[in-house]
């Protein structure tokens, strides 16, 4: 078979070729193409496949058409769900995705960094930079650095980035845990050197002093800095459930929650569970969970990375309860 031509997928799609440039190799800016026209490009492409050249499309002024992703490899649930929306618009949109791993390590991150760049990726989206003891590495790196989006706000001012919040939430599931007359509400979760475990912490005793209850600090714990999901149990019976007797408590990952109820089931004690990264699990345990709308935190990003121009405020995705106690 011939290999297929720009000219090929004009004609199935019913374009001209310069629309389909646009679409396929970003062609030039001033043409303007619309959803339909898109669509029926895309599905031409997909018909014949097609292989766009990136380096002569980059060569004339094109794009890449390549977002790069930087994770950490021990990545949670949550970012690996991200990533797949991610990956999700990104296709709708003619996008494919690089992804880098790097985990603690500023050199290897510049590296890899510099290695998307050299692909020729249109932007970067980077939900791996937030390590206790490398804020220093990285706002020396990042900060002269433009064309990147981060997950969560960094340490670098003046930068793009998507924040998360699971304040209203967690009100939202405080308020029906008292209705359903639970009062030791206790919440379990990773090392607080972590910026956003520490952004979670702060959200819940806020939600708690909405609805009227102090929070006990014996209630609100941290696992011990270790892989070992095992001792981390262990440390969470010893020090909470079994001296202060928690009736209520929210974790955000399905695994942790799994373990925990495994070890609550072998000491016959009753407590409800509740979860925050939607992870599947969580309803094959018979457990809920919050709804992190990681789309719109995906699209949210998007839309940052492919506009030049840094807003004024930056947007913030709020998490959604789901009711089910």
């Amino acid at each position: 078979m011939e290999k297929a031509r720009l000219s090929d997928i004009a004609k199935l799609a019913g374009v001209s070729k310069a629309a389909a440039g646009k679409v396929l190799n970003g062609g030039r800016a001033q043409i303007r193409v619309g959803t339909e026209a898109r669509k029926r490009i895309l599905e031409a492409a997909r018909q014949l496949n097609y292989q766009p050249n990136m380096a002569a499309s980059i060569l004339a002024g094109g794009s890449s058409k390549l977002i790069g992703v930087m994770l950490d490899p021990g990545t949670s649930y949550r970012y690996l769900r991200l990533l797949g929306e991610i990956e999700s618009l990104c296709q709708e949109q003619g996008y494919r995705i690089i992804t880098s791993f790097t985990h603690e390590n500023i050199v290897n991150m510049e590296e890899n960094y510099r290695t998307l760049l050299r692909y020729g990726v249109s932007g970067v989206i980077c939900c791996a930079h937030d390590y206790p003891g490398m804020q220093t590495g990285t706002l020396d790196f990042f900060s002269e650095e433009n064309n990147i989006v981060f997950m969560e706000k960094p340490v670098c001012k003046g930068k793009r980035y998507v924040a998360t919040s699971r304040e209203k939430a967690l009100t939202a599931m405080i308020a029906s845990a008292k209705e359903s007359g639970y009062r030791k509400i206790a919440l379990f979760s990773a090392n607080l050197k972590w910026q956003t475990e520490a952004a979670l912490h702060e959200e819940f005793y806020q939600a708690m002093r909405r609805n009227g209850l102090e929070p006990d600090p014996h209630l609100v714990a941290a696992y011990p800095d270790e892989f070992s999901l095992p001792k981390r149990l262990n440390a969470m019976m010893d020090q909470v459930i079994l001296p202060y007797h928690p009736d209520f408590v929210y974790i955000d990952d399905a695994v942790h929650a799994a373990a925990l109820q495994i070890r609550l089931l072998e000491h016959g004690i009753k407590i409800r569970i509740y979860g925050g990264n939607d992870d599947p699990l969580f309803q094959g345990l018979g457990l809920s969970s919050f709804d992190p709308c990681y789309r719109k935190i995906a699209q949210a990003m998007l839309n940052l990375l492919m506009k030049p121009d840094i807003p004024e405020k930056m947007p913030v995705i709020e998490a959604v309860y789901r009711g089910c106690l």
